[in-house]
């Protein structure tokens, strides 16, 4: 993702334009560094979530470029701008074992501890989303298919323990010494022991960022599997727009999905 303000600030008033034209009960986020998003909020950008990758020490924070102060001084500005519909739940976080050790920012702590470190610094700022990038860095700190889903349930479990909204991205890297049937078992276990939420990216492939991740389609095996329910307001406004049917499933061949795409090019 470009960290160019011009070009996030586009891709912020497409997205805004999208959602309030079609009345979608969503937040836009633009995966740009906390810095580059305080310059556009301060420019009145419609800027809905902050984003930024946090770790577990202020070294590992420093090497990202950012300390607590520029957090808070980012959360106070995000909720300047009032956007929230429901709460007040305006950051998003990224997390993942592994960054402070990649950093040399770890003194000597392992990188369960680290991490579970970087979700008490997401907690103090009442995210709405805090994501672990369980794969990402690579067979380095995570060497194969079996640390890998170690290291999400270890995730899931702090988060929880913490009384976090953390989510998992099911993913590892070209590589790792692990594949899509690993990763299809941690996305099991993980839906089994009530993670918030799951990344989907196309294809489960991040042509962004060069890993393997999760799809559309995962979350819905994952709904059908376990009898999960997407949010009341966003089951409602699928419906409205026709792209579910009155079994509340994705509607399938019946010609309202072309409909709805004519309608995203008005």
């Amino acid at each position: 993702m470009s960290d160019d303000p011009a070009v996030i600030g586009g891709l912020l008033r497409l997205l805004d334009e999208i959602i309030m034209r079609l009345q979608i009960p969503t937040q836009s986020c633009v995966l740009a560094h906390v810095t580059t998003t305080l310059g556009l909020i301060e420019q009145g950008m419609p800027v809905d979530l902050v984003f930024q990758s946090i770790a577990g020490t202020q070294a590992a924070n420093r090497s990202f470029g950012i300390d607590l102060a520029t957090l808070r001084q980012a959360h106070q500005a995000g909720l300047s701008l009032r956007r929230g519909s429901v709460g007040n739940n305006v950051m998003y976080f990224e997390t993942g074992q592994g960054s402070a050790l990649s950093a040399n920012a770890h003194h000597g702590v392992d990188q369960q501890t680290c991490e579970a470190r970087a979700y008490a610094v997401a907690r103090a700022f009442d995210p709405l989303l805090v994501n672990s990038v369980v794969g990402f860095i690579g067979p380095e700190y995570l060497y194969d298919g079996k640390q890998i889903i170690r290291a999400g349930l270890e995730d899931h479990f702090c988060g929880k323990l913490l009384g976090l909204p953390l989510g998992v991205d099911v993913c590892y890297t070209n590589h790792a010494e692990a594949d899509q049937d690993d990763m299809d078992n941690l996305l099991t276990l993980l839906a089994a022991a009530g993670v918030t939420f799951i990344m989907g990216v196309p294809g489960a492939d991040d042509v962004m960022l060069n890993y393997q991740s999760t799809s559309f389609h995962d979350a819905l095996y994952v709904r059908d599997l376990f009898g999960l329910k997407r949010a009341p307001e966003f089951d409602d406004w699928l419906f409205r727009a026709g792209l579910a049917d009155a079994d509340f499933r994705l509607a399938g061949n019946t010609g309202l999905l072309p409909d709805f795409a004519v309608r995203l090019l008005v």
